[in-house]
Order: structure tokens, then C-alpha cells, then sequence
């Protein structure tokens, strides 16, 4: 113990300082949300002149830092994110941030594909035995990245006070102050924010999905409108587990009144001080790193799996396109296609592909959100063979293992009413389907 706290001592140091330990050349894992130092980044911006051909790697900014708005910062930084929430997308507007393509699923081997040789991340203070617990959002991804033996230059940020520690194995949550190379005391503000209402849509789609969650099922469910109508709806549905990417706090009433038996999952989302509490002393809700939750085969080893994704935009075959509009990136790839590919290889698991039938363009001109054929320049993110149930407000499309008649007669009938007789003509001027085809066949029933 005496060891750990004079390594602590003899490592502790200033942001200022900190910020000098990164050097021209270095690739930097930032790790996601609270957990990135966004002091070091404002230290190093200030002083963008004594630095060049630095990478900066992270998930999604939960706070505006300076170089993530200027342009003059590209001669020195590359700012590369797995996700695309508002600064990014914003950032990614001005020519600024880039956009990694990989999802997470293959988030650790998209860091390393880049010769990741440092990682810069908030953590929990040591406990007793010298480990700093990586954190709510540590747990995901840098717990996989910050004991690499690839890492060969660690930066820690103290944090009392915006991190929360998880439980777990120290090997799969928590660092070592002896394996810090630079210790910055710095306590920040815990972020919460709440999920956005649900729409009409999502109560719609919501409706359409509630009936086929049968006791038993292990959910995959998002964070967001959809994801909590859904959740606020399952009371006496259960007993239900939980296996998803993210976790909210809806899941903890339905874990006290014994609907949910078990949440896994690897992320919170934002989640209340409430939530980490119940976390940390009730051993139903674990979270755990990425390659015990979003990865492929770890899905399909789980069974009943009933996944629920969404999507922007999708064709009558099936291709949807998920993290963009058009070429504009909106989101990412995210662990979408591992929980929808996944839930197809599991024993009794089904997945279903959400999305809303209409949106408004750039004009506020409504516009169909199930296409005849994609776009030009439209970025798939989830092939048709991969697709098993299509959600819209007007019903499910079970396009499994069909012919692409078959899907194409299943996607029209879930379109908006307005569209479906045009989007019938549409396909129909191609070599997929002909007139025929539709013989005796009601887009309206």
C-alpha cells in the first residue's frame, strides 16, 4: 500500500503538465463522455503551435472543447469519433471532426487500426489497494484499451465526484495507480440527461412491438422515446432479462417490481445518481466491457433475444441505412448490426428494425421513409439479409428468409398510406417485380 500511494505522489501532477506529456506522433484513446479530459484538450488547443500529427480517438463529447470548432486545429490534431451526437455532427459539418466507420463491435480494434500508444481519461479515485476504477463509461471500452500492453503512456485524471465506480473484476473495470504515468486531480459535474418524451410515432411503433415480447425474452432496447415507451410498458409482462448495449433508469422500477430479473449491459445513457447507486449495491444490473456484450457471437449465444433497433431509411429489399442521411453522417454504425445479426443466430431470438414512415426534408416537405430503391450516396449500415422484422407505426414486415417478392409486398404494406400505391408503381418498373406479381394483392389490408 505504501508503494502505490508514493508511486500517487511522485506521478501527481498539473494539467499544464499533463497536457506536455502528449507529443508529436501520439495516438491518444480519450475513452467517452465524462470520461475524456476536456481540460487537457483546451491546455493543448491553447498551445496548438508546440504540436503536430496528434490523433485523438474518442466516443462522443458530452462537452464542447475549443479545437472541436476550429478549422486551424486540423494542421496540428485529428479528432476521430466512433459516435456522432450534437458537437459532433456539428464539428463533422465544418470539415472538423472525422467520422470512424467501424461499429462497436470492432470499437477496440478501430482504436488499435490507428497504433493507439496512449490512453487520457477520467477515473475514480484508488481504492484501498491502489486500483482506479475506469467508471460508468469506462467500463465499456477503455477497460479493453488502458491495460493493453500497447498502451505505453497512461494520463489519469482524478474524479471524485463525475465518476462512479463499477462493480466488478479489476481486470475488467479499474487501472492501477502504479500504471500511471501522469495524475492530474480534477473532479467534475455527473451528467444526466434525461431521455426525450416519446412521440405519437414512438407510442405507435411501441404498440406494434409490446404484444410480441413474450416472459422470458432477453430485451435489446435503446435509450431514447422508443425505448422507454416500451420499457414503461412492460409491467407484469415479465420475468424479462435484459442484454443491450445501453441502460436506463426505467429498467430500475421494472427490476424492483420483479418484471426484469437481470440487466446486462455495457453502457449507461446518461443515467441519474439514482441509477449508479442502485448499480452499485444490487448485483441484477452489471455492467461489463464491449467484448462480453457487443460482439456477435456473445449475442448469439444468448437465448430468446428480441432486439430492437432503429433506422432512417430503408429500401423495399430490406437495405437500411442507419447512421446517415444520405452522405451525411448523423450517428454511427454503433452495435446495431452485432444485436441485429446476432439475435438471427440465437436460439429463439428475433430482431426488428424500427424506423418512422415519413420525415420532413430540408424544405419541410414530407417524404417516405421506405424508398423503392436507396438514393444515390446512401451509406448502409445493415444489409437485407440481415434484416428479420420491419417495424413502422402501420405494422411488422416479416421479410426473414423470404424471396424479395416477398419483401417487397411485406415493407409496402408498413409505408405510410400515401406512398404505398407509388411506391408499388415505382418497384414495378424494374427487372424485381412486375404488375403481375401484384395480382390479388392489397397494399391497404
Amino acid at each position: 500500500m505504501a508503494d502505490w500511494k508514493e508511486h500517487y505522489k511522485a506521478h501527481l501532477t498539473t494539467n499544464e503538465e499533463a497536457a506536455k506529456a502528449i507529443k508529436s506522433g501520439d495516438i491518444v484513446w480519450m475513452g467517452q463522455g465524462p470520461e475524456i479530459p476536456f481540460t487537457m484538450l483546451d491546455e493543448i488547443h491553447a498551445h496548438m503551435e508546440d504540436y503536430h500529427d496528434i490523433i485523438f480517438l474518442y466516443n462522443v463529447a458530452t462537452s464542447p472543447f475549443n479545437m472541436l470548432f476550429d478549422h486551424d486545429s486540423k494542421k496540428h490534431f485529428r479528432l476521430i469519433s466512433f459516435f456522432n451526437l450534437p458537437l459532433e455532427r456539428i464539428s463533422g459539418g465544418m470539415g472538423i471532426q472525422e467520422w470512424h466507420s467501424c461499429g462497436y463491435d470492432h470499437l477496440d480494434d478501430g482504436i488499435f487500426a490507428y497504433n493507439c500508444n496512449t490512453v487520457a481519461i477520467h477515473v475514480c479515485p484508488p481504492d484501498e489497494n491502489g486500483w482506479c476504477n475506469v467508471g460508468h463509461y469506462g467500463v465499456s471500452t477503455t477497460s479493453l484499451v488502458v491495460n493493453d500492453p500497447r498502451i505505453t503512456k497512461k494520463i489519469a485524471y482524478i474524479d471524485a465526484t463525475g465518476q462512479y465506480p463499477i462493480p466488478g473484476e479489476y481486470k475488467d473495470v479499474a487501472v492501477h495507480v502504479t500504471d500511471l504515468d501522469y495524475i492530474v486531480e480534477y473532479n467534475t459535474e455527473p451528467i444526466e440527461i434525461p431521455p426525450s418524451p416519446p412521440t405519437q410515432v414512438d407510442k405507435d411503433i411501441a404498440a406494434q412491438l409490446i404484444p410480441l415480447i413474450r416472459k422470458g425474452d432477453k430485451l435489446q432496447v435503446g435509450y431514447g422515446g422508443l425505448g422507454d415507451e416500451i420499457l414503461t410498458h412492460l409491467h407484469g409482462v415479465g420475468p424479462l432479462e435484459v442484454y443491450t448495449e445501453v441502460c436506463c433508469d426505467a429498467m430500475v422500477d421494472l427490476i424492483e417490481e420483479g418484471t426484469l430479473t437481470k440487466v446486462l449491459a455495457c453502457s449507461p445513457a446518461c443515467c441519474s445518481e439514482r441509477f449508479f447507486k442502485f448499480l452499485s449495491t444490487d448485483p441484477r444490473i452489471r455492467l461489463l466491457p464491449r467484448n462480453r456484450m457487443i460482439e456477435l457471437f456473445e449475442v448469439a449465444k444468448q437465448e430468446n433475444i428480441f432486439a430492437i433497433n432503429c433506422t432512417l431509411m430503408i429500401d423495399l429489399l430490406g437495405q437500411a441505412c442507419s447512421e446517415a442521411q444520405g452522405l451525411t453522417p448523423y450517428s454511427g454504425a454503433g452495435g446495431s448490426v452485432a444485436y441485429i445479426y446476432g439475435a438471427m443466430r440465437s436460439k429463439g431470438g428475433r430482431s426488428f428494425l424500427c424506423l418512422r414512415s415519413t420525415y420532413k426534408d430540408e424544405e419541410r416537405v414530407r417524404r417516405s421513409s421506405i424508398v423503392p430503391w436507396l438514393p444515390e450516396g446512401s451509406i448502409v449500415t445493415t444489409p437485407k439479409n440481415f434484416q428479420m422484422f420491419i417495424v413502422t407505426e402501420y405494422g411488422v414486415a416479416d421479410v426473414y428468409l423470404k424471396t424479395m417478392k416477398d419483401r417487397i409486398r411485406a415493407i409496402i404494406k408498413i409505408a405510410h398510406p400515401d406512398y404505398r400505391l407509388e411506391l408499388k408503381e415505382q418497384i414495378c418498373t424494374t427487372p424485381i417485380m412486375f404488375e403481375d406479381d401484384f395480382d390479388g394483392y392489397d397494399p391497404f389490408s
